[in-house]
């Protein structure tokens, strides 16, 4: 960016995008790192972890964010697209920078949230009230310490208006918003509807506080997804948006699903790398869906977007967020194929996020009867078993969620999940039980150790002793090329984890269980 821009912006900045530390930070170019931030703090593992992988923002030397969260900087580029405002008049930058570009001409702090009240599924497991350990969770006192910072209240002194989105804004209410000056939630797809806020906002034309959902025409297509003009925190680049499998306890399935084109996928591939990242990961909700509204991959679809993304120069590692099980199933040869295109290997794979779920057919039938597909509810067991050994053959390693407490959950459900999990012990990977959480409030909440049954401490076993065979391994290969610190601090804690801890846990498990009982 030329200083001539940055000097103007400074003076005549109307609108400043940023988000938490907890989102800006690049996490020493580890991604999935990220989750940490739903541990608690103040305990000695997650602090450790925490100091070790979230490293300050990536800012020039004026204050402007090099990498920002992939939301944002879709955000950003549709304001300036929009005309509403020009390239001079927008800053994507951290808290800590805000009062370079504050000025008279400041209209709109803009900031994206992921989970800022710890509501999630991860940080309600983790954190807080429900959660394993009755602890704030590092997102939830990022997002409180800049929400009240004396820079945002001075910014509202100003009468700047503070305005929230992001896949977290549900967790703000107008209760919430009163409590913390926040004038604007956008709850929804942000790059149409956000741009007419903001004029609406220049022409005082709205009364706060108010949330604002798109309309369905104000849902952008494939071609309305503006490209990136920054970096993203990750290298994260968005292949597809929305999923289409209808379950009814996930926000994603809400959305329609849409496929971008290679080519703009590949341009926000190089923005990336101008901006310094080498190492991209590809995001949707199942990367192999990518190209279809089938529910059966198309495989040339697929393996034609890795070839091109992995002959992008200077790019040196491309990861994917987000598989689904039955279309690792169905399509092994896909999965085959994208391995050697990546060059993968024992200790050199892919990692990625997926939803077991449960192992009941009955909640499968009941909840997410088309998350199998194509094949039928009643063969769930057997998709994932497959779906895990044609991973493992691959070098693929799935970071798999259970959820707990599904809305007429019985001992049986749990018992079938159980089964599954011991079933998956061959294959590596990784497993996370997950609290169910309500998005409208409607199912009563569970906290995951004083309201768990004994059937439910028997899935915590097997989980836990799922993860400690390997837990050491897979953090071996992933802190490989981490600089010297982190990967010191993440292998020492994995072995006080393996040893020390696993001992008290497994203490503590079986007690429990027998007490219960």
């Amino acid at each position: 960016m030329s200083l001539k821009i940055v000097y103007t912006m400074k003076k005549n900045c109307k609108i400043i995008l940023t988000a938490d530390r907890t989102l800006m930070s690049n996490y020493n170019t580890s991604l999935f790192y990220g989750f940490i931030s739903t541990a608690p703090r103040g305990i000695l593992f997650s602090e450790l972890l925490f100091k070790a992988t979230f490293s300050n923002p990536i800012v020039d030397e004026n204050g402007v964010a090099l990498l920002a969260p992939q939301g944002l900087r879709r955000i950003e580029s549709a304001l300036i697209n929009s005309n509403i405002v020009n390239r001079e008049e927008v800053v994507v930058t951290t808290l800590e920078n805000i009062p370079r570009f504050l000025s008279d001409n400041t209209k709109i702090i803009g900031i994206t949230v992921f989970d800022p009240f710890g509501k999630g599924p991860a940080s309600t497991t983790m954190s807080g009230p429900y959660g394993i350990v009755h602890r704030e969770s590092f997102n939830t006192y990022y997002f409180r310490r800049l929400i009240t910072s004396s820079i945002i209240k001075n910014a509202r002194k100003k009468g700047v208006k503070i305005v929230i989105g992001g896949p977290g804004a549900w967790q703000i209410g107008y209760e919430e918003m009163k409590k913390f000056g926040i004038d604007v939630v956008v709850e929804g797809e942000g790059e149409i509807v956000f741009p007419k806020i903001v004029k609406q906002i220049f022409e005082n034309s709205l009364e706060y506080p108010i949330r604002i959902m798109p309309k369905y025409d104000e849902i952008p297509s494939e071609e309305e997804i503006p490209p990136l003009l920054g970096g993203t925190i990750g290298g994260l680049v968005e292949v597809s948006r929305g999923c289409g499998r209808g379950c009814k306890f996930c926000a994603p399935t809400l959305r329609r699903l849409r496929h971008r084109k290679i080519s703009d996928i590949i341009k926000d591939i190089e923005t990336n790398i101008r901006f310094g990242q080498r190492n991209v990961c590809l995001h949707a909700e199942d990367v192999l869906r990518y190209g279809t509204f089938s529910l059966i991959p198309d495989h040339n679809k697929v393996v034609e977007l890795f070839r091109s993304v992995k002959s992008v120069p200077g790019l040196n590692n491309v990861s994917i967020s987000h598989a689904e099980l039955a279309s690792i199933a169905v399509s092994p040869s896909t999965v085959e194929k994208i391995s050697e295109i990546l060059e993968l290997d024992r200790h050199h794979w892919l990692g990625f996020q997926t939803g077991i779920e449960t192992g009941s057919k009955n909640l499968i039938e009941k909840y997410m009867h088309n998350k199998p597909a194509p094949f039928k509810p009643s063969e769930w067991k057997d998709v994932v078993v497959n779906a895990f050994s044609i991973c493992d053959e691959y070098n693929w390693i799935p970071a798999a969620t259970l959820i707990v407490n599904l809305p007429g959950e019985t001992e049986d459900d749990i018992i079938q999940t159980i089964e599954l999990v011991e079933d998956l012990k061959p294959y590596r990977s990784f497993l996370c039980p997950l609290l169910y959480v309500s998005f409208d409030g409607s199912s009563k909440s569970m906290r995951f150790i004083e309201d768990a049954k004994p059937y439910h401490f028997e899935l915590y076993k097997a989980i836990w002793r799922h993860d400690m065979k390997w837990l050491e391994e897979l953090a071996n290969d992933y802190s490989k090329n981490n600089n010297p610190i982190v990967k010191m601090t993440l292998r020492m804690v994995v072995k006080m984890i393996t040893t020390y801890l696993n001992k008290k846990v497994e203490k503590f498990l079986s007690t429990t269980i027998i007490q219960k009982y």
